[in-house]
């Protein structure tokens, strides 16, 4: 008899994913609880369709013997084994590859902890294909971290839910500071404004949303912009913390948004373009342009944490800065993707299509 903790890979070869990406408005970090899948951040922010796809694939010759222990994620003691093999060393996994946009990358951290904690030294190529660029406010560590645990989930049959994956995903996000809200955001969002009034994932990341239209997004990039530098930056003279900035201009913006008797995705775009011109992570060029789109009358806001500014439907004033990109507001969370076009998302280990 089959031992019931172990599970073979599926048939298939390959196994995909799509994640939508997360423009994050406001934000206050909340990274103080000393279990990660607790740590995160609260904020409101909106997705779009253009986001990332990820292909998981197992080499024929290890697929025809390829098992997989489930001991390590059990869902009864998912979050003590998920904290305790982030402890370990991994030197001496390995991941057969990793590619971001067709490029093999050595350096791909967020992903790798994914892969490792679901497969562990299993060697299966990940590729991710984004529509948006990376490291520039879209949330795409976040959507490449959850579009993998889905694609990996599928392809070797795991049976994990879409909550246990997200464990995963946010948890590979905190650690690598890489991200705080926006895998919970990819997941459970789509249809409007998502937001996300407690941190973390466990007992936690209570989002809330206000419901809207697939309405176009336009949006200019100006450059990267680490997240892990923002976070950990202080102000150069020493005299405040840049943490303590932004997380006063956040707890501002979530007090203003919750007066609002109607929430609406034009309340929320004026909300945050006053926590951009306040929090002090905007370039001068973002401001310029956020100050140009307000002189036609109407509202832009940057993508937090990144160089990058956009707004709800179009402008010519944007025009002046660069070139615009558009994409429509995402209708659902992340998914699984079949051959075909079919589209599956996991809700308590059952397949939804």
């Amino acid at each position: 008899m089959q031992n019931p903790r172990r599970r073979r890979a599926s048939a298939s070869a390959s196994a995909r994913a799509y994640s939508p990406s997360h423009l994050t408005g406001f934000f206050e970090i909340r990274d103080d609880d000393k279990n990660p899948l607790q740590k995160g951040s609260v904020g409101g922010g909106i997705l779009l369709e253009a986001g990332c796809e990820t292909c998981a694939t197992l080499s024929s010759a290890t697929l025809s013997s390829a098992t997989l222990s489930s001991a390590t994620l059990s869902s009864a003691t998912l979050t003590e084994a998920a904290l305790s093999s982030s402890t370990k060393n991994r030197a001496g996994r390995k991941i057969r590859e990793i590619r971001i946009n067709g490029v093999a990358v050595a350096e791909a951290e967020t992903t790798k902890s994914v892969v490792e904690r679901l497969v562990g030294d299993k060697p299966v190529s990940v590729a991710t294909d984004f529509e948006v660029p990376v490291g520039c406010g879209f949330g795409a560590s976040g959507a490449g971290a959850l579009s993998t645990a889905l694609a990996l989930n599928d392809l070797f049959s795991l049976g994990r839910t879409l909550n246990e994956l997200v464990f995963v995903a946010h948890l590979a996000e905190v650690e690598n500071s890489t991200g705080l809200g926006d895998v919970v955001a990819e997941a459970y969002g789509g249809g409007g404004v998502v937001l996300r009034k407690e941190p973390g994932v466990v007992g936690g990341g209570r989002i809330e949303k206000i419901p809207h239209s697939r309405e176009k997004v336009s949006y200019v990039i100006f450059g990267r912009k680490s997240t892990r530098s923002v976070l950990l930056e202080e102000l150069e003279d020493g005299s405040a913390n840049l943490r303590r900035r932004i997380n006063e201009a956040g707890r501002a913006a979530m007090k203003e948004l919750a007066r609002v008797r109607q929430p609406s995705l034009e309340n929320f775009m004026l909300v945050s373009r006053r926590f951009s011109l306040r929090c002090g992570v905007v370039s001068e060029r973002c401001s310029d342009a956020i100050e140009a789109v307000a002189a036609e009358g109407k509202v832009a806001s940057a993508a937090m944490l990144g160089d990058a500014v956009f707004l709800v439907g179009e402008s010519e004033a944007l025009k002046e800065f660069g070139e615009v990109r558009t994409s429509r507001i995402a209708e659902s969370g992340a998914k699984v993707r079949r051959t075909g076009g079919q589209e599956v998302r996991r809700s308590g280990g059952q397949e939804v299509r």
